[in-house]
Parts: C-alpha cells; structure tokens; sequence
C-alpha cells in the first residue's frame, strides 16, 4: 500500500493507509484476549468490528490488484472510492450475531469495481459479502447516497439476492452524479420467536466518474517513387475527434502529391485528460498494407490506404477496476 500510494502522491492512498493503521491498532484493543480465537465464538460486538475490518482489508487488496495497468487518473478515482469505503467502515456502529457485511462490489463477470463511468447506459453490477440475506425474511433494501447522506436521484434495482450476493441494476449512469456512490443495505434476519428483525445496516462504495478523455495526434508520411527515385514526402498532421468511453473515431487523410506511393509511416501521441501523453513510431509498411498499433490506455490505431483513413478503436479497458 505504501509503494502504491509513493506513485500516486495526489491520491488519497496516503491518507487510506494511515486510516487503516488505526483501524487495525482498534481492532486489537478490541479483541484483547480474543484475538486468537475464532472468530464465531467471540461477542458480539468485537464480531462486527472484526468482520468491517476484514471488509477493508479485502477490499484494499482489491485495490491493489485492479490497478494495475490503469492510467493514473483512474487509479486516483478508484482510491477515492476506497478511502470513502475505509472512512465509512471505520465509522460503523452497530453489531448483530449475524453481522452483515459487504466485502466488495464487482461487475457480473466477478471484476472488482470501484468506478462507475457516467457516461453509459443501463450497468449491472454485485455487492458481495456475508449475511447480506436471509431467505426466511424480506429481501434487503438497498438505496444510495452521496457521502454526506443525501439521498440520490439515481437509486439501484434490486434484481437477484443470496445470503453472499446482491444483484443490482441501475437503469441510466449517464445521469449519475460524479462522487461517490455510497450503497446502503438494509437486511432482515429470523430469530426463534421474535421473527424477522432489522440487521445493521452494511455498506459499499463506488465513485462516479466521467470517462478518461483521449486525443491522439498523428504525421503520416508517403515515401513516392518519381523518376525512378524515392523520396519522402512533408508528412501530414492531424488530430482525430476526442476519445472517451467506448468510441470509435476516424479521419480521411489527403496525401496530395505521391500518385506512386512506395510506403508510408505513421507516428501518434495519445494525450490524456490527466496531462499525461504516450507515443508511438515510426512504424512503416508498404504501401498497400494497413498498419496497427496499439495505443497507451488500451486504444488500438489503425491506417488503412485504401480509403485513405486514420482510424482509433477502443480495446476493453486494461483498467479492470472501472466499469
């Protein structure tokens, strides 16, 4: 956590890691005694601190492995995401026999997720955790708020639910507030003779975020063949249509001047919304091949002679924390 957080000196990591220092150093004086033994036999509420700090725990690790290969503007995201998760945790009261907890929230195909990019449509995604349902009661509700609480117009629909998983659905992100997310659960578990009773509450954090922004400037140069010589031609500069989510963008490219091309080549610089720029070539093919490259951020790049057009695809995202 420390290394992760000396590479990303204008996250929140920082300030995560400390917090988790003293939630562990809780956790201790909490246990005295009781931290060798198992943990369904001590009480109650040293139970439920417990099972929150192991939620942390797993879903710092999360952290950890979902990072890696992601721009740094995203993994700065994703650290909000966890610092809100870490704070809210710590802050829990609250303590049942049957403690309910959310260890992580992940997409369907069981990816660890910590951003929800607003700028697509219906998105499913899973809490998952323990004692999250008891099947003799109700099926648990679950709303979302931003961090202070408030209540947000884009609510969460419950579409599955088992006692280690909560399936949910939100019919529009593009309309999400950028912040955090923050999912309220709110279970129900039978005892003999006093029925089904409220759980304390458990919660989970997302943060949504707008997709990283990208636009890819490129020179293509035409080697030609005149007089019986080759020469290469000025190249042709350009900046194709702004990358963000998962678009497609093209441009026609006039290369006035060469009716006999031999080969062209083709360098690009993809620049990020974060201020950060990766580049790529000269990379060279005969004229009547195609040339593809792949870009920093999980873009692939694509001239191809025969229409004379300079495209930029969307990979899926190396970045697997981000939805």
């Amino acid at each position: 956590m420390a290394a992760r957080a000396a590479s990303l000196p204008n996250s929140s990591l920082a300030a995560t890691s400390q917090r988790l220092a003293q939630l562990a150093e809780a956790l201790r004086k909490a246990l005295g005694n009781d931290a060798e033994k198992p943990i369904d036999i001590i009480g109650t509420d040293a139970k439920a601190s417990a099972y929150r700090a192991s939620a942390a725990v797993q879903r710092t690790q999360a952290y950890l492995d979902a990072t890696k290969g992601c721009l740094t503007a995203d993994a700065t995201t994703m650290a909000d995401a966890l610092a809100t998760t870490v704070d809210l945790l710590a802050s829990e009261s609250g303590s049942s026999k049957t403690q309910p907890v959310i260890n992580g929230v992940e997409t369907m195909d069981h990816r660890q997720l910590f951003v929800l990019g607003n700028g697509s449509k219906e998105v499913a995604f899973a809490l998952v955790g323990t004692n999250l349902v008891d099947t003799q009661c109700e099926d648990p509700l679950v709303s979302a708020t931003d961090r202070q609480g408030k209540r947000l117009a884009i609510q969460p629909s419950v579409t599955g639910v088992s006692p280690s998983r909560i399936e949910l659905k939100l019919a529009n992100s593009a309309d999400l507030q950028s912040g955090s997310y923050v999912l309220h659960v709110q279970s129900k578990h039978k005892a003999f003779l006093v029925g089904c009773t409220a759980q304390p509450e458990a919660i989970a954090v997302v943060q949504a975020a707008p997709p990283v922004k990208a636009t890819v400037n490129y020179a293509l140069t035409a080697t030609c063949r005149a007089n019986g010589a080759e020469h290469a031609m000025p190249p042709v500069t350009g900046t194709l249509p702004d990358l963000a989510g998962g678009n497609t963008v093209s441009q026609q490219v006039v290369t006035n001047g060469c009716s006999d091309p031999v080969s062209y080549a083709i360098t690009a610089t993809v620049t990020f919304s974060d201020g950060h720029s990766a580049s790529i070539g000269p990379i060279s093919q005969i004229a009547s091949a195609g040339i593809t490259a792949g870009l920093q951020g999980g873009y692939s790049l694509s001239w191809d002679p025969s229409v004379h057009q300079i495209f930029v695809h969307t990979s899926p995202s190396t970045c697997k924390g981000v939805y």
